[in-house]
């Protein structure tokens, strides 16, 4: 029993050791960093810029990333997309041959779970629109509008009155209107190829103008009720269910538990993620990693260069005390241990200053309106940017303000140490 207490009270005595230890180093380092606190103040100032820079322009690109997402799914796809099995490969060719059976309990399925906040279902096939001034191919959506209401929320413009089921209106985008030469209540054309294979139209009302983000769907769909598309078209399938989920997370792991149940149901289905059918979310964000790799680039350059001079210059001014600490018998790797928790606590501190100063820069930006932005390619608007929390930008502020300061560190540190103890003394 003895044994054991005295080995228990060893290996406390042991922790408490090393923890006043550790202790006792960082209370040095302080004090060497504030006996040198201008240049301290430089490294300091050289880190909390860079990583303020770093978090900002990362905030920025994540509402990017953010708003184009939103304006997908809530305009176009949903979260998950359903599908009969073979539709996608045959839509354009034969767009009636594949449809969703026992649509109805279908959705009343669907919206059991409690992850899924709405089912939207949906007839799609290419048609003609006739207006005024012009005529153009057009994918014609037959929708139920109350359901369809609840998933298109991210718009950029809306005039004019909802459409309801009883209705026999069109929805359409301010572009694709303008376009035809058509405003708001005029009557348009629609011309389209019947299941059985005649050409039918009919003429609705443009009930209201809505644009999404995205200008090639602003150009190309027009939503009509469905008893109007089963007029048109002559069929009242469902070709598509888009779902909107209560988030989006793990949306693969949902998609395979629900594809599963489905096929269980009878309902041969295939579903499809939004990021799956988004190339244009894809190709954008690849474009602006680009530029933002270029700004991390620029920002560990500032903070290395800050650093690495500061750094000299603090330790050509400390030679004679690295000499004195040599001649009395203190060991090299305990002095660059010591210049090396100097320089990691520089660095928690240009963190922290570079964390307040960007959330304090983003918190102004938001207030003001954000950062406008023109429209880019392939959106049909220019936006108001804001700063958005960003988990990239900010796993990068860590590694900028942990790891390139001392790496910055490692020349001018070989540069002293390697004099030998009356060199240092000279200096």
């Amino acid at each position: 029993m003895a044994g054991g207490y005295n080995a228990a009270m060893d290996g406390k005595n042991i922790g408490m050791i090393r923890f006043f230890h550790i202790t006792h180093r960082i209370k040095i380092a302080g004090r060497n960093l504030m006996a040198h606190w201008r240049k301290t103040w430089a490294i300091v100032a050289g880190i909390g810029l860079g990583i303020c820079a770093l978090t900002l322009v990362g905030g920025y690109y994540e509402y990017n990333f953010w708003g184009l997402k939103q304006s997908l799914v809530r305009s176009q796809y949903g979260h998950l997309q359903i599908y009969p099995q073979q539709y996608r490969a045959h839509r354009d060719t034969e767009p009636f041959r594949y449809s969703l059976e026992r649509s109805a309990e279908l959705i009343s399925l669907l919206e059991q779970d409690p992850d899924i906040q709405s089912a939207v279902p949906r007839s799609r096939a290419m048609g003609v629109a006739v207006g005024p001034v012009a005529s153009k191919a057009v994918e014609i959506w037959g929708v139920d509008p109350e359901r369809e209401s609840e998933l298109f929320t991210f718009f950029s413009a809306r005039r004019g009155t909802g459409l309801g089921r009883d209705d026999y209106g069109c929805q359409m985008s301010p572009l694709l209107a303008e376009s035809l030469g058509l405003a708001l209540n005029d009557t348009i054309t629609l011309t389209g190829v019947r299941e059985d294979g005649r050409v039918n139209m009919v003429e609705v009302t443009v009930q209201i103008l809505i644009a999404s983000y995205a200008e090639e769907f602003n150009r190309l769909a027009v939503f009509v009720p469905a008893a109007v598309f089963a007029d048109l078209f002559g069929t009242d399938a469902i070709h598509e269910i888009a779902l909107v989920c209560a988030d989006d997370r793990d949306l693969a792991s949902r998609r395979d538990r629900l594809q599963a149940r489905l096929w269980e149901g009878g309902w041969e289905t295939d579903i499809s993620l939004w990021s799956e059918q988004a190339v244009y979310y894809h190709q954008v964000v690849t474009y602006y990693q680009g530029f933002y790799r270029l700004v991390l680039a620029a920002a560990a350059l500032v903070v290395f260069f800050a650093v690495g001079t500061a750094m000299s210059l603090i330790l050509y001014e400390r030679r004679r005390e690295f000499g004195i600490y040599l001649s009395m018998g203190t060991g090299r790797r305990f002095l660059i241990s010591g210049i090396f928790t100097e320089t990691l606590m520089a660095g928690i501190a240009g963190l922290l200053g570079g964390a307040f100063l960007a959330f304090a820069s983003a918190g102004f930006i938001n207030l003001a309106g954000g950062i406008f932005m023109p429209a880019p390619p392939g959106m049909s608007t220019a936006i108001q940017v804001l700063i958005r929390f960003s988990p990239q930008a900010a796993s990068l502020s860590l590694v900028t303000a942990l790891l390139i300061p001392p790496l910055a560190l490692i020349i001018p540190l070989r540069r002293i140490m390697g004099q030998d103890i009356v060199a240092l003394l000279d200096g």
